[in-house]
């Protein structure tokens, strides 16, 4: 199966660069998706990485190797893509961990403000990447507390639609969260071994 796919991808790479990307596109997007996920743990961050992936391989569409596989070569750009997901979130760990050992904060409430700021962040760098109508209704209930009525009157929004948006953005952020939490504890558990 795959193997005529890809052959019919190289033909129409030369013939037409949109239809081969839609053709590997449509064949391939489900299976990345689901190794990503299965190694972020985040619906968000797996699309991101996989429409990452795609990304690449339009831009280096012309230049792959006819002899070689699209499929290989996609999960080597989405392992690399997860491995520096994995680096970048390593070092902000460490960062965070030199920084409280520099510290070394005298008692428990120095030490949860620096966990409350480090999530703060993670929570703060989440609201940032969601969609602007998303964003915009989320604040507009956190910070303004608005009710649902009237942020639906104020955006000329149903109810429901204002509903929906909250829960999305709600289930974004305990997604973002609990993928942090794992650091957090870590963190804690090294702060109150070092003092």
């Amino acid at each position: 199966m795959y193997g005529e796919l890809e052959s019919n991808f190289f033909l129409l790479v030369k013939l037409n660069k949109d239809k081969a990307f839609k053709l590997v596109f449509d064949a391939y997007w489900d299976a990345l998706y689901k190794q990503a996920y299965k190694k972020v743990h985040c619906r968000d961050i797996a699309q991101d990485l996989v429409q990452d992936v795609f990304v690449g391989l339009w831009d280096k569409m012309e230049l792959l190797d006819a002899e070689g596989s699209v499929l290989a070569y996609l999960f080597a750009i989405l392992r690399n893509k997860i491995l520096k997901l994995y680096e970048k979130d390593e070092v902000r760990l460490r960062y965070a961990v030199s920084v409280v050992t520099d510290v070394v904060p005298a008692d428990l409430h120095s030490q949860n403000s620096i966990l409350e700021k480090e999530l703060k962040a993670v929570i703060d760098a989440e609201i940032a990447r969601m969609p602007l109508r998303m964003q915009e209704i989320y604040l507009m209930k956190k910070e303004d507390d608005l009710s649902i009525k009237q942020i639906a009157e104020d955006l000329s929004l149903s109810e429901q639609t204002v509903k929906n948006q909250l829960q999305m953005a709600y289930k974004r952020l305990r997604t973002r969260v609990t993928a942090y939490d794992s650091s957090l504890v870590m963190l804690t558990l090294f702060i109150a071994k070092h003092l």
